[in-house]
């Protein structure tokens, strides 16, 4: 399998998360399909989705001050993440996501507004302006005021040391700014550590250690192609925004998926083949996908850091599906990489029948060990080869 193969395939991480079992919940859940800083670019968003025949509407979040675009809005949150898995498999809208809140800010929908005509003003008779004397007050002493009513000074807000960046992630089709994802900066590509980063936020740097005076940034977002520069801190170029920010600008690409469904949050505990608990409402969202299509099929590749063999266990067959039983688990002493890789697409897989209707042989499994990373093994992203693959076909 190659490094442009592994890129339309879904790449799920490795890391602990808290349960969120219930399907019905007082949250909102928001179908998106696209977050702008401009109110025009997500009319013209919601313009194009109601042409598709998608009841699309825009809203502007007040917490982070940018307009989201949603084409559901539910509480039960099995239906949006199957709705969102389903725009990810059939449309072009790949990097659809569910946004977990309340959007408590301006709801719209873009409708072209009649023009009215002004209404006749109807002319209001003057009123007398009457003349009132001015009661007139003693002077007060400034002596007689006490020390303890003098105004109280606002304090100072210190700004964090180092200069404010802002790395902008651009769409290259259509140049809508990606509101999602982190951007990875470190000081040289043989570098261990790295400082992690939301997109849309200014950030402040200190400058980095190296001789060159500059850092090396990675992207990770989901649905477009990692893409990776270099920028000087000292004499780095760009517009500035409304905190004095330099505005770092990344061109990205969407990847070539084809017929293949990206996910964020399945995941394992580790060297374990059983899920953490937030990996539900995907999957959930993938069964739904397969019983609404029933000539969906699944390939589902397994992956483990590095080739060495490890401590762990299995899910047993009594076990569940998001949480460890000491009961039931299989405990292994010296795990292969190839069979742990294999027992986690195995568990995937045995969850999706274990929910009706979708037929095992609708389903296939191969466990790749440690064989295929996709970054260095002991570096600091090296946990990121810990992932499954999941590739959908229509037939």
């Amino acid at each position: 399998m190659t490094m442009a193969r592994l890129l339309p395939m879904l790449f799920i991480g490795f890391c602990f998360a808290l349960p969120t079992k219930a399907q019905i919940s007082d949250n909102n859940h928001y179908v998106t399909v696209g977050v702008f800083a401009k109110i025009d670019n997500a009319a013209r968003l919601v313009d194009k989705a109601i042409q598709q025949g998608y009841p699309a509407k825009y809203a502007l979040n007040n917490s982070d001050k940018l307009n989201y675009v949603y084409i559901l809005n539910t509480t039960n949150k099995r239906a949006a993440f199957a709705q969102a898995i389903k725009l990810r498999a059939e449309t072009e809208y790949r990097d659809a996501w569910v946004y977990i809140g309340n959007l408590t800010g301006l709801i719209a929908e873009s409708k072209p507004v009649a023009e009215e005509k002004a209404a006749p003003v109807k002319e209001e008779p003057v009123a007398e302006i009457k003349l009132i004397a001015l009661e007139e007050k003693p002077v007060v002493d400034s002596s007689a005021i006490k020390p303890e009513e003098k105004p109280i000074e606002t304090p100072v807000v210190k700004k964090p040391s180092g200069k404010p960046f802002y790395f902008k992630f651009v769409n290259v089709e259509d140049r809508s700014e990606i509101n999602s994802g982190e951007v990875h900066l470190k000081e040289g590509a043989k570098a261990n550590q790295y400082q992690a980063f939301k997109s849309g936020e200014v950030v402040y740097l200190e400058a980095p250690k190296n001789a060159r005076g500059s850092y090396m940034i990675t992207t990770q977002v989901a649905g477009y192609s990692p893409a990776t520069t270099v920028f000087n801190y000292q004499k780095s170029a760009g517009e500035k925004g409304s905190q004095d920010e330099i505005i770092i600008e990344i061109p990205m690409k969407k990847a070539k998926k084809g017929d293949y469904v990206d996910f964020n949050n399945v995941k394992f505990f580790k060297n374990a083949s059983i899920f953490q608990p937030e990996a539900e409402n995907e999957l959930n969202g993938l069964v739904d996908l397969m019983k609404g299509n029933s000539k969906y099929k699944i390939k589902i590749h397994g992956h483990v850091n590095g080739t060495y063999n490890r401590e762990g266990f299995k899910r047993g067959e009594k076990s569940g599906f998001f949480a460890t039983d000491p009961t039931n688990d299989i405990a292994v002493k010296n795990m292969s990489a190839k069979d742990l890789s294999t027992a986690r697409a195995e568990s995937l897989k045995a969850y999706l029948v274990s929910q009706g209707i979708i037929d095992a042989g609708r389903i296939s499994v191969k466990g790749e060990g440690g064989r295929i990373p996709i970054f260095p093994e002991g570096g600091s992203q090296g946990a990121l080869n810990d992932r499954i693959e999941i590739e959908v076909t229509k037939h």
